[in-house]
């Protein structure tokens, strides 16, 4: 049953994943993508970057993972249809960043200065929407998930305040427990989960929208596929 709320969306660009959340993500949350290695994490978030260029929506992609360069080949190995790519990046709309992150942890300065550079970015295009892939990197630096986790909620907090729809990565598997508060409902306005299962020796890909606050969504889990023309989720 489709929602009846009057409620200011970004869109996903993604057809399926828009029905799922009955016309996309309201505006100025903060999502949570998380899911086992090889689902399709960064894939889904550059999509969703793509799309909203598209449209004229400034949007900012940090990675933290990849080079600049590497992402973007890689994407267009796996999105060929995405041809205009370097044309978005050039005119601004779509804004790629790589931020080296091995010293954010090390002081309370330098973590300061790491979200004041992503401030920076976000504010250099006006960005409406950010990416942020991956939080995996993050966690190794961290002395234990209960430091990572304060980090953490400090810079989803930083960036309700900047206004902006932020969707951020974290491969399942990185964290010890799921009781350490980063899969909590305080943190993340939204959860987005990435999963397979195998079935008579083959895998599965899955996508649920565990939580959305401000909107009703749909709770069961659908299956999808990666194509050259981007995720292809099944009603």
């Amino acid at each position: 049953m489709a929602s009846k709320e009057k409620v200011d969306r970004v869109s996903t660009g993604i057809i399926g994943l828009d029905e799922m959340l009955f016309g996309g993500v309201p505006k100025k949350n903060q999502i949570l993508i998380h899911g086992d290695a090889g689902t399709g994490k960064t894939l889904l978030t550059f999509e969703i970057a793509y799309r909203n260029a598209k449209i004229d929506i400034p949007t900012t992609y940090v990675s933290l993972e990849e080079t600049k360069d590497d992402l973007i080949s890689n994407v267009k190995s796996a999105y060929t249809t995405f041809d205009d790519v370097d044309e978005l990046i050039s005119n601004n709309i779509l804004q790629i960043v790589e931020i080296e992150a091995l010293d954010v942890f090390k002081s309370r300065e330098n973590w300061e200065t790491f979200i004041v550079k992503i401030n920076k970015l976000v504010k250099a295009n006006q960005s409406e929407v950010l990416i942020l892939d991956s939080l995996t990197t993050l966690r190794p630096l961290a002395e234990d998930d209960r430091t990572f986790t304060r980090y953490v909620n400090s810079m989803i907090e930083n960036f309700k305040n900047l206004g902006i729809t932020t969707f951020v990565t974290l491969e399942y598997s990185n964290m010890s427990t799921e009781n350490s508060g980063l899969y909590g409902t305080f943190m993340f306005d939204g959860l987005v989960r990435l999963t397979t299962v195998s079935t008579e020796g083959s895998f599965q890909y899955l996508l649920t929208v565990v939580k959305m606050r401000k909107s009703n969504h749909r709770n069961s889990a659908a299956p999808y596929e990666i194509t050259p023309k981007g995720f292809n989720i099944f009603k």
